[in-house]
């Protein structure tokens, strides 16, 4: 049944004055109608051209607790920078060498210790690449797998990868948490499928919802003893973190109002930086394919609508661009590609409609993307890309394409399809 745009914002006041869908519920908000496609979408063929989709129903709205969530972590100690953290890496990922993924341009990249290898509690699967301080830096992010209480959330790995030709790169884990009220924070029961960073602010997906946004300078030392390892929040005079020596708090969250519905509401599956043109854009996308997991927008072809939006940053703050606390898309496009599990874009393009996509379609692909080619495969069956490919960074200088793998179940070796991170030139694969 279509309702009206009067019977819609009366619904959404009502429920507002309820006390129902408070992230939607601000002086700020707009309602805005559910978006009329739906049974009229059109038939979409994998492989084609990126389709140029209408974003105008859908923002996002600030959640606005840029300062309430740094001061809930002011009892648990002080704040420490990315920097601290690169001074006190632990663990030890050997660089690749003979045992590695085949991979169009492969130029280095590194594995975890067997320990991160072989677990089954912790699958990596979201991005990004930086600097800090002098070092170079990438982070992935992890998501717990069982299925048993208590769900430890995400966590993400800080690794210095200042100097490929080393024999190893130094990592630690960082447990994310969200702060909820003085000296008090818990897990973040999310699949943390994508990471993008910008200045001091780690962005990830939130499938549902939106994206969440962490803070590199507010970082946490917590207790890191036995006592701990099965602990969360405060336990007498100490802070626990099941087990992890630091934390990253969430500062804030851009969120998808409860007014705007499926087909305009889409998922966030992962993130990807894009810093062509005159402004700078966090991109999100889904993951969708023909069988269990569908997308809101699959006219006719299920698997093939997932959506990739492009929402511009304010460079002044190095947070979404908002007006009125609510922040637009700047573009959207149809992917017409399946299980698509991270995006880059093309750096050594100038245009902003062109795009690496890392999927685990075919066992494992890279597709080269625009509007105006079909694509280009680059398949882990040829033996040109790896395995359960996840979250990707395109170094700004157009010269690195870096790419983290979920590794195949029970498969250890980097050859065959366990876990790496690794990077190809740009170039080999234009």
């Amino acid at each position: 049944m279509k309702t009206s745009f009067h019977e819609g914002r009366s619904l959404f006041v009502a429920l507002c004055m309820a006390g129902a869908g408070l992230t939607a519920c601000g002086p700020d908000t707009e309602w805005i109608p559910e978006e009329v496609t739906g049974s009229t979408e059109q038939a979409l063929t994998e492989g084609a051209p990126l389709t140029t989709h209408s974003a105008s129903c859908l923002q996002l709205q600030d959640q606005n607790t840029w300062s309430a969530y740094p001061s809930y972590m002011t009892p648990v100690g002080p704040a420490l920078g990315l920097d601290d953290i690169v001074l006190d890496l632990n663990r030890v990922g050997p660089v690749l060498s003979t045992s590695r993924p085949p991979a169009v341009g492969y130029k280095g990249g590194f594995r975890w210790n067997d320990g991160d290898m072989a677990t089954t509690e912790w699958i990596p699967q979201g991005m990004t690449a930086g600097v800090s301080g002098s070092a170079n830096v990438a982070i992935v992010a992890w998501h717990y797998a069982p299925t048993t209480s208590p769900d430890k959330g995400v966590r993400i790995s800080v690794a210095d990868i200042s100097d490929m030709s080393a024999s190893a790169v130094n990592y630690r884990h960082i447990l994310l948490v969200r702060p909820t009220s003085s000296g008090n924070f818990t897990t973040i029961p999310e699949h943390g499928g994508g990471l993008t960073w910008f200045g001091n602010y780690l962005y990830m997906a939130d499938t549902s919802d939106g994206i969440r946004v962490f803070d590199l300078t507010q970082i946490r030392e917590v207790n890191a003893s036995a006592t701990c390892e099965a602990a969360l929040g405060r336990v007498g005079s100490v802070w626990c973190a099941y087990g992890y020596k630091y934390v990253l708090p969430q500062v804030s969250a851009y969120v998808v109002p409860a007014s705007i519905v499926s087909p305009c509401r889409p998922k966030f599956s992962f993130l990807g930086k894009d810093t062509r043109g005159t402004t700078p854009v966090v991109l999100s996308g889904e993951y969708c394919n023909n069988t269990g997991t569908s997308c809101p927008y699959d006219g006719t072809t299920p698997g093939l609508g997932g959506r990739l939006y492009r929402w511009p940053m304010d460079v002044a703050t190095n947070r979404l661009k908002t007006v009125n606390g609510l922040v637009a898309p700047e573009k959207a496009y149809i992917m017409n590609e399946p299980n698509v599990q991270g995006v880059a874009p093309i750096m050594t393009s100038t245009s902003t409609s062109s795009y690496w996509l890392s999927s685990t379609r075919y066992g494992g692909a890279l597709f080269k993307v625009s509007t105006s080619a079909s694509r280009t495969a680059y398949l882990s069956g040829s033996l040109q890309w790896a395995r359960m490919p996840e979250g990707m960074h395109a170094t700004g200088s157009g010269t690195n394409l870096w790419t983290v793998t979920e590794g195949v179940s029970g498969v250890t070796s980097p050859a065959t399809g366990g876990r790496v991170v690794f990077y190809s030139a740009q170039s080999s694969l234009d």
